[in-house]
């Protein structure tokens, strides 16, 4: 099973990507019923489910297995920024899971950028490329090379109910 590590700061939206490919690529309908019954209707509140619920960040897709985890040496990393947020201070933050960012994000053969939260920006392409330049351009200057490849990549925003379907009870 090929691992993703997420990364970035608070409120950038870690937990709705969570929820969001959990929903989108791995719930079963049994699952899927039982989060229906506590009434959890937003991305970011079904991470503390899973983890009481004792279900792993864990999903299929065409490409195979893939599971949600915290290890140092992920396949893919996603690392997290907040559009709306962006200051001029670092977008990337090399401390963001402690001394080990650096050794992540060098050891991972793939890192995406999750621009989030561009709604409140009107999805203005000129915002979204300056993001992708400046996070490139703190990479490359902290000495972590990654091939850049830009994907606009929407979500539906935090609620997940659209893709619910009445429960049948017989």
């Amino acid at each position: 099973m090929r691992q993703i590590r997420i990364l970035g700061g608070s409120s950038t939206g870690r937990k709705t990507l969570v929820g969001n490919l959990m929903i989108s690529c791995g719930l079963g309908m049994s699952t899927m019923e039982k989060l229906q019954r506590t009434g959890i209707q937003r991305y970011d509140r079904m991470t503390e489910f899973f983890q009481q619920e004792n279900i792993p960040l864990s999903f299929e897709t065409s490409t195979g297995p893939w599971e949600i985890t915290d290890t140092k040496i992920p396949d893919v990393v996603f690392y997290v920024v907040d559009a709306s947020a962006i200051t001029e201070a670092d977008i990337i933050d090399t401390r963001i899971a402690g001394d080990d960012t650096v050794g992540i994000l060098e050891s991972c053969t793939r890192v995406i950028l999750i621009v989030n939260k561009m709604d409140k920006l009107g999805w203005s392409a000129e915002h979204f490329q300056m993001i992708v330049n400046r996070a490139t351009s703190e990479l490359q200057r902290d000495n972590i090379h990654i091939e850049k490849e830009v994907f606009r990549i929407v979500y539906p925003s935090c609620e997940y109910s659209k893709f619910l379907w009445p429960m049948h009870r017989n």
